[in-house]
């Protein structure tokens, strides 16, 4: 994982010498108007227990900005008044920075490298667009998987929610957890398919996932360890 004192540092490259009054206007401008695009995305509030949890959860802020950057929306163009991409981004990463958001940080990082090029650009952003959409189509996993059975746990989430981000799966975790008295015909699946995985998941306590591995209690795995675990697949899946 890249260290948050280099990603800061990048970031504050990207965004060149720029008033902080006009920076973080800037930053609530773009949150907002990707927060304001997710409400698009997302459609009608859906009635079953793990539609709902993942209709909740709203995605990383980058992935939302390369969203609206893939769509051509011409509202943001209209806030980035004729700056590149790249640094519009940039300034998401140092609010992700300044708010503390980890994960934020992180991906809203990798999609700022990533605009570097017209050409990666483009491609980066259909596969979020499809991210977006719940429809995430790969199956590929990170070299330790078959060794590490959090991992391959973690990777059925992500196929059965469409989703690669940490609020999105933790929701899914959750949902596993809480007893179910309308049982979701998906999330009845979703159990099905993590039983090849031998994990079962207890519950979420003081950013601590308790879980069993084939029937035995384990020890309890810290949220920034799923963090890094999802982060290392998403780079795999959309690399």
């Amino acid at each position: 994982m890249t260290k948050l004192s280099h990603i800061a540092s990048e970031a504050r490259r990207q965004v060149g010498k720029v008033a902080e009054s006009k920076l973080h206007t800037l930053q609530d401008t773009l949150t907002t108007l990707c927060e304001a695009y997710w409400q698009e995305l997302r459609g009608p509030e859906p009635n079953t227990p793990l539609a709902h949890a993942l209709w909740s959860a709203t995605p990383p802020l980058s992935d939302l900005y390369l969203g609206l950057y893939g769509a051509g929306d011409v509202r943001l163009d209209e806030v980035l008044e004729g700056i590149i991409p790249s640094r519009g981004l940039a300034a998401l990463v140092l609010a992700e920075v300044e708010r503390g958001d980890m994960e934020g940080v992180h991906i809203a990082y990798e999609t700022m490298m990533s605009l570097e090029t017209p050409e990666a650009a483009k491609v980066y952003a259909e596969q979020i667009a499809s991210v977006l959409r719940g429809k995430l189509e790969s199956k590929k996993l990170p070299r330790n998987a078959k060794r590490e059975p959090l991992c391959k746990a973690l990777a059925v989430l992500i196929d059965h929610s469409g989703r690669l981000d940490l609020k999105a799966i933790t929701e899914c975790i959750r949902l596993l957890a809480a007893d179910q008295n309308d049982p979701d015909e998906t999330l009845e699946q979703l159990r099905t398919a993590l039983d090849e995985t031998g994990i079962q998941f207890k519950s979420i306590k003081d950013d601590q996932v308790h879980l069993d591995l084939h029937g035995r209690e384990r020890k309890p795995v810290r949220l920034n360890r799923i963090l890094d675990t999802l982060l290392e697949i998403r780079q795999v899946r959309l690399g």
